[in-house]
């Protein structure tokens, strides 16, 4: 009789190689401060919104081209309510409450069209929405934007908003693994099936869409205080294909790829543009190669390697 082999207790490359990243993650205030420590609390605002994005595409195969409103609405909410004197808990679930209102109030219609005219409304509401900010100036200033003073050590702002990422991502893990998120998947890949079987798919995707908006505003809220102002170019519906774009080159289907997307995609861009004026040239081509040699994003890479 020959002996079986125990099973490895080696952790994964692709653990170590998330463990390692958390513990910089934390440790980056000691290392790093003024614009670095900026940039990485810029990278991790877009990673949640990332994460949260990829619950629509990458789990129930929805592509949306007008999210950037739930950010746009998520830190316009945060600078009104800084500037009423509230404290920063009801700022950030009041914007997260805000921006799922609007999708509660817009979803429905994008929903019941799918398909590109899913793309088409969500983008339409989003340059209504742009318009709207910026025309009623008395509250939104206008083209000026508002800007405020957050009252935030930029050094606790970055770990408010790591320990964000970091709550966002245990939610919608564990969301993506529940049985709501089997049926998630299960109306990806055969929407009339999952219908045929019983189940509510319209009301799975609108649920879907609200927790998406939720997470999306609170991003927004903390980019708000991150920078210290809001104008109407927040909800300019490019920034909706910049995140995208992020989900993309991560990886859709991960949760961690578009985070990595985020993070990689904000300091690329940081540091192309500080070189050229050209760097959205330069981004968008080193982008192509990336989705052309590394087809599920770089994720997929990672677990390539790792097999």
């Amino acid at each position: 009789m020959t002996a079986q082999a125990a099973p490895s207790t080696r952790p994964s490359p692709l653990r170590m190689i998330l463990f390692v990243g958390a513990a910089l993650l934390l440790a980056l205030p000691l290392l790093l401060g003024g614009y670095p420590l900026y940039l990485a609390t810029e990278a991790l605002c877009w990673a949640i919104a990332a994460a949260a994005l990829d619950l629509l595409v990458g789990y129930l195969g929805l592509t949306p081209l007008g999210h950037i409103a739930m950010w746009g609405l998520g830190g316009y909410t945060a600078a009104l309510l800084v500037k009423a004197g509230l404290p920063m808990p009801l700022v950030l679930a009041a914007a997260a409450l805000i921006a799922t209102i609007y999708s509660a109030l817009t979803a429905p219609l994008a929903l019941r069209a799918g398909g590109i005219f899913f793309l088409m409304i969500t983008l339409a509401f989003a340059q209504m929405l742009q318009a709207l900010i910026d025309k009623w100036s008395a509250v939104t200033g206008g083209t000026d934007g508002l800007t405020f003073q957050p009252g935030v050590d930029s050094t606790v702002l970055y770990l408010i908003t790591l320990a964000a990422l970091a709550l966002s991502l245990f939610l919608l893990t564990r969301l993506t693994r529940s049985p709501f998120g089997r049926v998630l998947e299960a109306i990806r890949q055969n929407e009339g099936r999952a219908r045929a079987l019983g189940y509510p798919v319209f009301a799975y995707k609108y649920g879907a869409v609200l927790i998406a908006s939720a997470f999306i505003g609170l991003a927004g809220a903390l980019g708000a205080y991150h920078r210290g102002i809001v104008t109407p170019s927040d909800v300019f519906w490019l920034q909706s294909a910049v995140l995208l774009i992020m989900v993309l080159l991560g990886g859709a289907r991960s949760l961690w790829g578009p985070v990595l997307g985020a993070v990689l995609y904000t300091v690329l861009q940081a540091l192309v543009s500080s070189q050229t004026d050209l760097w959205a040239g330069l981004v968008g081509a080193l982008l192509i190669v990336l989705v052309l040699t590394g087809r599920g994003g770089l994720w997929a890479i990672l677990h390539r390697r790792q097999a």
